[in-house]
């Protein structure tokens, strides 16, 4: 049984929880099923133990509109090596940021948090709250089921495997409803037109790529039909476990401030970014997207100078 994690001292004094949203945190953990006293705690202290992971809400930013995180405090697993569990929240990267705005990092103390930025909600919307914690913790639950059992010695080796369990049939319709939605299309047939990219012969898929000054931005659509999914690879070698541990360090300012993550994609280091659709058009995807890839420009070590041009001089952009 692993013990309860606290999150480390904060410096200097915490904002408390606002009276106005403590019925929100309060009503959150209710509908997680957590009983009155340890909801109360919550509603007070922005704070949930639970076994090998802290829950805590941050109020980062109170105006012009509150903005909140979401945190998940770690506990490493005591077989797990730190560097076995630096490459594991690296390579995590990649599925938590196309499933929500959620990062693995690391604070000052080397203590491994999960990041979600909370979109601005009112404080009577508990579902989504509920509905984010809950994928918090099941991101977290994954996490450290997974580096118990990368560090654990294999049992059976010589019981052979059968086939993979087939998809259930809601799984598989699922995921065919994923790749053939077509609420994108539109938006990204304005974004190619604004970028001045000839219109393609089909439709854009739920996966394509836009090459911009010699940068590759590839996008997916997901299936919430409201966000896409922006990756691009950028030059940060993520060969050591020093390296991985700066870019997990720097994680935690890169999510709160930019809502962008560094992940250890099989072809090497990427950021990536989920842009939200709601009430914007192709014009502010543009602008956006632009930006996008002069932070991931601004990545190129000293030696490979970065390719970022004026935004009125782009260089053959192309779409595939």
């Amino acid at each position: 049984m692993q013990s309860h994690v606290r999150p480390p001292a904060a410096k200097g004094p915490q904002n408390p929880i606002p009276d106005a949203a403590a019925n929100w945190l309060l009503n959150a953990a209710k509908q997680l099923g957590l009983p009155d006293p340890q909801a109360r705690d919550f509603a007070r202290s922005g704070e949930l133990p639970l076994p090998g992971l802290t829950l805590q809400l941050v109020q980062w930013q109170q105006q012009p509109v509150a903005q909140w995180l979401a945190l998940g405090w770690l506990q490493r697993p005591l077989d797990c090596t730190p560097a076995l569990w630096s490459e594991l929240l690296l390579r995590a990267n990649c599925a938590t940021s196309a499933m929500s705005a959620c990062a693995g990092a690391l604070d000052d103390g080397g203590n491994a948090v999960l990041v979600t930025r909370l979109q601005y909600q009112p404080y009577s919307d508990t579902c989504y709250l509920a509905a984010e914690l809950s994928h918090l913790l099941a991101v977290g639950e994954s996490l450290i089921a997974g580096a118990t059992a990368l560090s654990s010695p294999l049992v059976g080796n010589d019981t052979a495997g059968g086939p993979p369990p087939a998809a259930s049939p809601a799984a598989q319709a699922q995921a065919q409803a994923a790749m053939t939605q077509t609420w994108h299309r539109p938006l990204l047939e304005q974004t190619l037109h604004h970028l001045g990219i000839a219109p393609p012969a089909a439709a854009p898929e739920t996966v394509g790529v836009i090459r911009l000054n010699g940068r590759s931005l590839e996008i997916i659509a997901d299936s919430d039909q409201r966000h896409l999914l922006v990756s691009s690879r950028i030059d940060a070698p993520l060969h050591g476990s020093d390296q991985r541990e700066l870019a997990l360090r720097a994680n935690l300012q890169l999510m709160t401030l930019t809502g962008c993550a560094i992940a250890l994609a099989p072809l090497g280091a990427c950021l990536q970014a989920r842009w939200d659709s709601q009430g914007l058009d192709a014009q502010a995807f543009v602008d956006w997207l632009l930006d996008f890839a002069a932070f991931a420009d601004s990545f190129a070590t000293p030696s490979v100078p970065a390719t970022t041009l004026p935004r009125t001089s782009l260089r053959n952009p192309t779409w595939s």
